[in-house]
């Protein structure tokens, strides 16, 4: 479908888009020629996943399923590339000459582990094979197009939901439990995708949350992409038994891994400040854009029934 040809249904018209440039990115992505591809690739296939989610039982896995493996193929295939643009994109940003050296090795080796899985990629997830598999959701987009009006609750359930489950997540970061920041991170991921489609949908909410939910992203973005690639480093220098062959560059390469776990621990620390002070705001506006309505197929509450008055006692008659 032409992005010029509209329907009356906003979101199912934003899947068509993302459909549409999942395909225009899937040969430059697969291939690793486009960085950029590749991360947009990746991303598109997540939006899907999330669509596919929502709209889980008002469709069969007929459709669902098929159109989920390509996507599952293409992240699976992407992701280690994807990976290592990101850890060749934070080297680059490491400018102490004390580090060059280290830098420089690690640049070698990223960059020889990045051909492999490019070649990786074109061997289980060739381009015709992928664009051939992601006809399957035309099945499944003929049945979201049947139900359009199942979509606003689902909407408001899932976003309800969601934000339960980040909510969680955030206070235990910031408690004493320190709950696992990886899990939460995922949590967020999935929120703000469903938000996005309700904002497609036609539900709004205000740019100031909008931009406090994305910088809580983007601290917990940056913190998983430090502590790969600190867990990284140490896995190269493990494989290539540095500390035998050469100590000094192994001691150089846990400094280069210290240094990120610290920065790792200086955005986790920006997300819990986030979430302390200005969280609860954040939670009670979301939910607020999104008021649960009853089903109509449920019955109305029946008020309780006052007791009836006790008869009064009859007077005697007179004498």
């Amino acid at each position: 479908m032409s992005k010029r040809d509209k329907t009356n249904f906003p979101l199912l018209d934003h899947l068509d888009s993302i459909v549409e440039d999942l395909r225009n990115l899937v040969s430059s992505a697969v291939s690793g020629e486009d960085v950029e591809a590749v991360h947009d690739a990746r991303v598109a296939t997540r939006r899907l996943k999330a669509a596919t989610v929502l709209v889980d039982e008002i469709v069969s896995s007929r459709y669902s399923k098929p159109f989920n493996r390509v996507g599952k193929c293409l992240r699976r295939q992407l992701g280690p590339l994807r990976d290592l643009d990101v850890m060749l994109e934070h080297l680059s940003e490491i400018k102490t000459p004390r580090h060059q050296a280290a830098i420089q090795w690690l640049g070698v080796r990223f960059a020889e582990k990045r051909r492999e899985a490019v070649q990786c990629a074109a061997d289980n997830a060739p381009p015709v094979r992928m664009l051939a598999r992601l006809g399957s959701w035309w099945g499944l987009r003929h049945e979201i197009q049947d139900s359009p009006d199942s979509i606003d609750d689902l909407l408001r359930q899932s976003v309800h939901l969601q934000l339960d489950a980040f909510v969680e997540q955030a206070d235990d970061l910031i408690g004493p439990r320190r709950n696992d920041p990886h899990q939460l991170r995922i949590a967020g991921k999935s929120l703000r995708y469903t938000l996005e489609m309700a904002r497609e949908h036609g539900i709004k909410l205000q740019a100031s949350v909008v931009s406090l939910f994305k910088r809580m992203q983007s601290a917990l973005g940056l913190w998983h992409d430090y502590v790969v690639l600190a867990e990284r480093i140490l896995r190269e220098s493990v494989e290539c038994d540095l500390a035998l062959h050469d100590p000094h560059l192994q001691s150089e390469l846990l400094n280069v891994a210290q240094l990120y776990l610290k920065k790792s621990d200086t955005q986790l620390k920006k997300m819990a400040a986030l979430w302390k002070t200005r969280g609860e705001s954040l939670a009670q506006t979301i939910r607020q854009a999104f008021p649960l309505t009853q089903h109509l197929d449920e019955p109305e509450p029946v008020p309780e029934e006052e007791p009836a008055p006790a008869p009064e006692p009859k007077s005697a008659p007179a004498a």
